[in-house]
């Protein structure tokens, strides 16, 4: 069964016509050992997704480049956030959000993303 991780890079696989073993030369692993990620037999290494989407020409901050570094996030189970150089009220929020985040009820989880999601839309005009 793959991960969320794995399940994106297969899907980019078959729409580029790439086979395991080309992407994982791309990426500087064996194919083994990107079977194994894909899987989650194996954790994701630190800068290995950098380097996937560096290979795959993915611009920093692109769709393509968040969709697979949210991928990772999910496979690995675990969202960090750095909060280093940013503001107390950032800081705060983001520590507030972490502590009531499972308690929240979905239509609260939604009107938060929708929040975010028309912050990033704001950003990009």
């Amino acid at each position: 069964m793959f991960t969320q991780f794995g399940k994106v890079l297969r899907k980019i696989r078959i729409d580029r016509g790439m086979l395991l073993k080309d992407m994982a030369e791309g990426f500087g692993v064996s194919s083994a050992f990107l079977s194994a990620v894909e899987t989650g037999k194996k954790s994701i290494p630190n800068g290995f997704v950098e380097r996937a989407a560096l290979f795959l020409g993915y611009a920093k901050g692109s769709a393509e480049w968040d969709e697979l570094q949210d991928a990772a996030a999910i496979s690995k189970g675990e969202i960090a956030l750095a909060t280093q150089g940013l503001t107390q009220k950032h800081q705060e929020t983001a520590l507030a959000f972490a502590r009531h985040f499972e308690e929240m009820a979905p239509a609260d989880l939604d009107k938060v993303l929708q929040l975010l999601n028309a912050t990033k839309k704001r950003r990009e005009e």
